[in-house]
């Protein structure tokens, strides 16, 4: 019986292809939430600050004289947790429901407003007092890419704690992310989340299911 030989050049790229998917999973490990389980794109979380003495979770408040869009803001209380949001991949639901490191989600708050609207974030395309904020609602100015609304979570490096990320909105090609941070509008008043530095460190405290 005749054996049957493998091109050389298909063995290399079945070997490269092995080689990069098993890179791929090996550099982007699961985001976990406080309690040490990984974060899935069916369940929902509040968006804490890391250290609670900074403020409460995230929520969504008007501002700049609008009452809609809502703009995506921190409470003022460390007690407050918020709303919760629910993460899901970007560009689609693949079979993996765990949210990984570095890869483009989406978010959107699970909560109604009287904006009547979605709750999904975008980085507006607007600048307000110098700074481009993080909005829920339709995109007003789409860019040809179409990525307003591709964010990725990223591990922050300057604490010892497992569980602490940083937010990035990444845009554009994908290839320049902006770290997002809070600040206090022009007035003095709420604090809004967009593209600043020093960026907001986070946590993923997990909500009731009922949520």
């Amino acid at each position: 019986m005749g054996s049957h030989r493998v091109h050389p050049l298909l063995l290399l790229l079945s070997i490269l292809a092995i080689a990069t998917l098993s890179c791929s999973s090996a550099d982007s490990p699961p985001v976990y939430d406080t309690d040490g389980h990984e974060l899935r794109a069916d369940a929902n979380y509040y968006v804490l600050p890391a250290n609670r003495a900074h403020g409460g979770g995230l929520t969504m408040a008007p501002g700049h004289g609008r009452r809609c869009p809502l703009f995506v803001a921190q409470e003022p209380s460390g007690h407050g947790d918020g709303f919760p949001v629910r993460i899901t991949p970007h560009g689609g639901a693949p079979s993996d429901q765990i949210i990984r490191l570095s890869t483009d989600v989406r978010i959107h708050f699970r909560a109604y407003t009287t904006c009547v609207q979605s709750t999904e974030w975008h980085i507006d395309s607007e600048l307000l007092f110098g700074r481009r904020h993080v909005i829920t609602g339709p995109v007003r100015e789409p860019s040809p890419s179409g990525r307003e609304n591709a964010f990725r979570i990223k591990k922050y490096i300057g604490s010892a704690e497992a569980r602490e990320y940083k937010l990035m909105s990444c845009g554009g090609d994908g290839n320049s992310c902006q770290d997002l941070g809070v600040f206090r509008d022009g007035k003095g008043g709420a604090w809004f989340l967009g593209a600043t530095e020093p960026y907001h460190v986070v946590v993923f405290k997990k909500a009731p299911s009922t949520v």
